[in-house]
C-alpha cells in the first residue's frame, strides 16, 4: 500500500512479540514508529508523512516477553511521484440541438469533473454547474440558449490530483425560428352568374 506519502510493513514473528520500525531515507534511519507493545505474531505499521517520490530504507524490530530482541535486514520502498499530468479531451460533439438547447459531450482518458464554459463570443461569460463525481464520459445539456444564434463553448475537466484540462474552442448553432406566413387574400375578376341572369317578371 506504497502511495505519495504513505506505507505499510509488514511481517511475522515465530512467538509473539512488540512491533515497532525505524525508517529514513538512509541506513542511519533516524525515524520510528510508536512502539506497539501488545504482543502478537502478526505485526503490521504503517507509516505516514512520507515525501513523495522519494526512496526509504526501514527495518523492522520485535522484542518477546523474555525481551529478546529481533531485527530484520534493511528494505527499501520508494513512494509514488505526484500525479502532474492534465488528462487528455478527446471525441467533442454537439448533439440534440433544438432552439433554446443543446447538448454537449466529451470523454477523458482519466477519471475527471465535468464543465462547459458557454456564450456567444470567446469571452463565454456563461458556465454550467460544476459536476465534482469524477467520469471518463462527459456529458452537459445547455438550457435557456437564443434561437437562430452561434455559441461558442470550451470543455473542462480536472483530475483527482487538481490537474486542470481545456479544450480549444468549439462552436454550435442553435435552430432557427420557422417564419410563418400569413395567408393572402385574393380577389376574383370573374363576373357574378347570379347578377348576370336576367331577372323574371311575375
Amino acid at each position: 500500500n506504497v502511495t505519495l506519502s504513505a506505507a505499510t510493513i509488514n511481517w511475522t514473528t515465530s512467538t509473539s512479540s512488540d512491533t515497532q520500525v525505524f525508517y529514513g531515507t538512509s541506513t542511519a534511519y533516524g525515524l520510528s514508529s510508536v512502539l506497539q507493545t501488545t504482543t502478537t505474531t502478526s505485526h503490521i505499521v504503517t507509516l505516514n508523512s512520507l515525501t513523495a517520490s522519494t526512496t526509504y530504507h526501514c527495518i523492522a524490530q520485535s522484542k518477546d516477553t523474555s525481551g529478546n530482541t529481533a531485527t530484520s535486514s534493511d528494505y527499501m520502498f520508494t513512494t509514488l511521484a505526484p500525479d502532474v499530468t492534465a488528462p487528455v479531451i478527446s471525441a467533442i460533439a454537439v448533439s440534440g440541438i433544438t432552439q433554446t438547447s443543446a447538448t454537449v459531450s466529451w470523454t477523458t482518458n482519466e477519471p475527471a469533473d465535468t464543465q462547459v464554459n458557454y456564450g456567444t463570443t470567446t469571452a463565454y461569460g456563461l458556465a454550467s454547474t460544476l459536476q465534482t463525481a469524477t467520469t471518463t464520459a462527459h456529458t452537459v445539456t445547455l438550457g435557456s440558449l437564443t434561437a437562430s444564434t452561434t455559441y461558442h463553448f470550451i470543455v473542462k475537466s480536472r483530475d483527482a490530483a487538481g490537474n486542470p484540462a481545456t479544450s480549444t474552442d468549439q462552436t454550435f448553432a442553435t435552430l432557427v425560428v420557422p417564419v410563418v406566413t400569413p395567408p393572402t387574400a385574393t380577389t376574383s375578376t370573374a363576373p357574378c352568374l347570379e347578377c348576370a341572369q336576367p331577372r323574371q317578371m311575375d
